[in-house]
């Protein structure tokens, strides 16, 4: 079944912003793609459960301290996408 989600869920810079735009309680318009999400108010609380919600979804093993090195829309879909 793990399989399956791995090759179906992807995490991509419309689901980055998306997701971290939900987090955070704003549009998705508002997060752009070279903002500092600390800046805008993701937290290490709501990082770790994007985190636990994209390995989920897709079997990767990019963790917290990969994301918060770099916490970028632009960033974080160059570590998902490898472009």
């Amino acid at each position: 079944m793990a399989e399956s989600a791995e090759s179906t869920a992807s995490v991509d810079r419309d689901r980055i912003r998306t997701d971290v735009a939900a987090a955070l309680g704003e549009a998705p318009e508002d997060v752009g793609d070279d903002d500092d999400l600390f800046d805008l108010g993701l937290d290490s609380i709501r990082l770790m459960s994007l985190v636990e919600q994209w390995r989920g979804d897709t079997g990767s093993d990019i963790g917290f301290v990969d994301l918060a090195e770099e916490p970028t829309v632009a960033a974080w879909s160059r570590l998902f996408t490898g472009a």
